[in-house]
């Protein structure tokens, strides 16, 4: 069911078990662990590859969304690079979101941040992307789909998330052995609250059937987690010509 927000911005319920409906304490650990990031010094080769790959990506776009935006450092430095282009961010714990209102975004006019449900609320935009956030959701398929919905045709979606084959990462993680990983496609842990760990296949199989076309995939060595990361494009639909 869609309810209309106002203008672009549409609400679209799933019904998701994801961060959302998890006890306040989950919530409090979600804020502690992203509040306050600064760019280019805990993980400065990261960073720069994340940066970089966004401006080029954004560059011949005008409306870009972050799904998850936590406090909004990914957001700010955006927003300064392209004074000239809308940025929206979507996030749930309200901690985060007034952290990113009062220490990131007090002057900027080109920013737009919604106290909203990830799993709920959907932006037109061209451009979309999502750090670390729907390995959260059971139903993640649904969730892309619905962000992709409102992606326009020439849109470009940037998503991560961690990585099953980085076992010993995935070990610690899920607090299980390093061989019982072995030939597993996807893990359920609990780490705040609930997440998923997939393979390779398993991440680029669940954005293709979400309507998305893989443009390119790799492990982001940069960072010791080495996450998964999918830049796809909007799966355009060509209707059937009608002979005369």
């Amino acid at each position: 069911m869609l309810q209309k927000s106002n203008g672009r911005h549409k609400k679209v319920m799933l019904h998701p078990t994801g961060l959302s409906e998890q006890r306040q304490s989950i919530q409090d650990l979600w804020s502690e662990f992203n509040l306050g990031r600064t760019l280019f010094s805990q993980f400065p080769d990261y960073d720069r590859y994340i940066a970089d790959l966004l401006c080029q990506l954004i560059r011949n776009k005008q409306t870009i969304v972050e799904y998850g935006c936590g406090d909004g450092v990914w957001l700010e430095y955006l927003a300064k690079l392209y004074p000239n282009k809308t940025f929206v961010g979507v996030e749930w714990n309200q901690t985060l979101m007034e952290y990113a209102r009062d220490k990131r975004f007090k002057n900027l006019l080109n920013v737009k941040l919604y106290h909203e449900d990830a799993t709920k609320f959907c932006v037109n935009c061209d451009c979309y992307f999502s750090f670390g956030v729907v390995e959260h959701f059971s139903n993640a398929t649904d969730v892309i789909r619905a962000w992709t919905e409102y992606l326009s045709p020439n849109g470009f979606a940037v998503i991560t998330v961690p990585n099953l084959l980085n076992t010993l990462y995935a070990s610690e993680r899920a607090r299980i052995r390093v061989e019982d990983l072995l030939y597993k496609d996807e893990v359920v842990v609990e780490a705040y609250g609930f997440e998923q760990l997939w393979s390779h296949n398993t991440f680029v199989r669940k954005v293709m059937d979400a309507g998305l076309e893989l443009l390119f995939f790799r492990i982001v060595d940069e960072i010791e987690e080495r996450p998964l990361l999918a830049v796809a494009f909007k799966r355009s639909v060509k209707k059937k010509e009608v002979k005369k």
